[in-house]
């Protein structure tokens, strides 16, 4: 068994992920390196345990370099010390937050409700694929979040995609049970089926001095 390692002793060098544009915000797994000998790095899995990281796997720093070329890992062009307790996540832009573990889930809360917020707005307006991209950023700041997984089942529903409207209440099912969610996608697809109408105009009523009065009113 690997020994275990105090997370103090430790640097951060990258994180074992390659990440699209379409996943962010996300937590990521950091890559770890020894700061007393840069050619000892380890890779997850691992755990924690006390503030020492724990059945990590030791590889020297030539083959992070191979991982790296061959997209399997992140490398950051410097390393910064590593803490116990602390959270790793790269937000929306690529850039990376190394926080205590209770500020980046507060960080990540305030992104997905930000999401949640902006898609039903989008909803509101009929734009789908704002919607459909939002909800997909709230999803990936905080999984537990199930408005974004009903916006995304009104839109499947929407357009006819039954599998998919009933693959997002089975991952909405262990926070949620289906009758609730259904209901919560039955309110988002009144929301997104609502078009909204242009106000007829108002009768013209013939008085006199009508015209003279808007002239006036004009000058």
């Amino acid at each position: 068994m690997p020994n275990p390692w105090n997370v103090d002793e430790l640097e951060i060098v990258g994180y074992a992920n390659v990440l699209k544009s379409d996943m962010l915000p996300s937590v990521v797994p950091p890559v770890f390196r020894l700061r007393s000998d840069a050619q000892r790095a380890f890779l997850p899995p691992y755990s924690f345990n006390a503030g020492f990281l724990c059945n990590a796997t030791e590889v020297p720093q030539s083959e992070l370099e191979e991982l790296r070329d061959s997209n399997d890992i992140t490398l950051f062009d410097d390393a910064f010390p590593a803490h116990a307790g602390f959270e790793l996540w790269i937000d929306q832009v690529f850039q990376r937050h190394y926080q205590p573990r209770d500020e980046a889930d507060r960080e990540l809360s305030r992104i997905a409700a930000a999401g949640i917020e902006n898609a039903e707005e989008a909803l509101r307006r009929g734009n789908i694929e704002e919607a459909e991209r939002l909800s997909s950023v709230a999803i990936s700041a905080d999984d537990k979040r199930v408005e974004p997984l009903a916006i995304k089942a009104a839109i499947r529903r929407a357009k006819g995609k039954t599998a998919g409207e009933r693959l997002m209440a089975e991952l909405a099912a262990p926070v949620l049970e289906e009758r609730l969610f259904k209901l919560l996608v039955d309110d988002y697809c009144r929301t997104a089926c609502k078009q909204p109408t242009e106000a007829a105009p108002a009768p013209v009523q013939r008085r006199p001095m009508q015209g003279v009065a808007c002239l006036s009113s004009a000058a």
